[in-house]
């Protein structure tokens, strides 16, 4: 498989064919991130609060890692590295950094464009994957191996090298492979495995869940979100009195609040919110390809009707009733309607640049109408100004 050929959908399409759900493996596969962006990212998530950050010696992982994690003095990966090496006695690390991506979205939106054209061959996961991005020297991952039969994953090498001990369940065989930069691990449901990073090995790794009933945390999230909304719930006291009442028949029921709890559970579960809810989810979970947690938006901007702008992600448009739709872009969601609305977004389907005075004209539709919808497509990064030129009669 070349590694640096210019048509992912091609590469992805031959990678399944020959590899998707059968054995692990090895292969080029160079997924057009450098080590010095992964640094950065991990970098950044360490010094920001409760974030999903480990780090791990030959011995186990560290509770409190404090200042073997990266500073504002470790400016790159090998002043970090070297420091490390004189503070470590030249001993094993390894850091590991847990959902960072959404910190920059050029990174995210590469790692999102190259999961893209995997789903296009594969299809569409149903719940998020999870990245982390991990960089280590001389040292073996911080878990024991263990049965994952629920997980798909992919681990690229973007520098260095690593070698992947794998227990393949199905098959009983235990076998080793080795990966440089530049190529892709891969390994289907069923696999046990145990890494090791060797020369200052940088990898990304993305996990797909791939059991039915992972589906059960997502739903029951949702619910659990909507219900803390409900000022019956919110409401609900924290300890009962002892003895607990009986009723007229000296019975003892179940305590109010959690038979409350159950009957708000059981009332948002069976009515029409839930499954619109869960239609828009995947809307946005579709144009971030999995990959969340998102970049967050811009902040609200309004966009001047004379600039011209281009379609810069995929807008995934789903309907949502009578001239309604939802429309995706990068994780976010907006509702629009009408009839204007949907041949704006079959012009931006068009790859054509434009003006809203422009799409004002095609659509019969004042430009001022537009421009609302258009700043909000710009503040999810859904299309950006090509230039500062103006359109031809230069106002504003």
């Amino acid at each position: 498989m070349d590694a640096t050929e210019p048509d992912l959908s091609a590469r992805w399409i031959r990678f399944a064919e020959a590899h998707w759900g059968r054995e692990p493996v090895a292969v080029p596969f160079a997924p057009g991130l450098r080590p010095e962006q992964a640094y950065r990212v991990i970098a950044a998530a360490c010094a920001a609060p409760a974030s999903a950050v480990h780090f791990a010696t030959a011995r186990g992982r560290l509770p409190t890692p404090g200042t073997l994690l990266p500073g504002p003095d470790d400016r790159d990966l090998n002043t970090y590295a070297n420091r490390l090496g004189r503070q470590l006695d030249e001993s094993g690390w390894l850091l590991s950094a847990r959902q960072p991506l959404w910190r920059d979205f050029e990174i995210w939106s590469r790692v999102r464009d190259l999961l893209a054209g995997l789903w296009g061959a594969v299809g569409r996961p149903a719940l998020p994957v999870t990245a982390e991005l991990s960089v280590g020297q001389h040292c073996a991952g911080p878990d024991a191996p263990a049965p994952r039969p629920g997980s798909i994953a992919l681990t690229w090498v973007l520098d260095g090298t690593m070698t992947v001990r794998l227990w393949p369940e199905h098959t009983g065989t235990e076998f080793q492979l080795t990966a440089g930069a530049g190529d892709l691990v891969y390994w289907p449901a069923g696999c046990r495995h145990l890494d090791h990073y060797l020369d200052r090995c940088t990898t990304l790794r993305i996990t797909v869940p791939a059991h039915p009933a992972a589906a059960l945390t997502h739903v029951r999230e949702l619910i659990a979100e909507r219900m803390q909304q409900d000022s019956v719930y919110a409401g609900a006291p924290a300890a009962l009195p002892f003895p607990p009442p009986a009723g007229p028949d000296g019975r003892i029921g179940a305590a109010e609040p959690v038979a409350g709890a159950a009957r708000l559970f059981s009332r948002l579960a069976a009515g029409p919110e839930l499954p619109r809810e869960l239609r828009i989810t995947w809307a946005a979970r579709h144009s971030a390809a999995g990959l969340e947690p998102v970049p967050p938006p811009r902040a609200a901007s309004r966009v001047d009707p004379g600039v011209r702008m281009r379609a810069s992600a995929e807008l995934f448009r789903m309907p949502d009733g009578p001239g309604r739709a939802v429309w995706a872009a990068n994780g976010h969601t907006l509702p629009v309607e009408g009839a204007a609305a949907e041949r704006v977004g079959d012009r931006l389907g068009s790859g054509a640049a434009f003006t809203a005075r422009e799409l004002a004209r095609e659509t019969g539709t004042p430009a001022e109408a537009l421009v609302p919808l258009l700043s909000d497509l710009y503040r999810i990064r859904a299309i950006e100004p090509v230039d500062v030129d103006r359109d031809e009669d230069g106002s504003v």
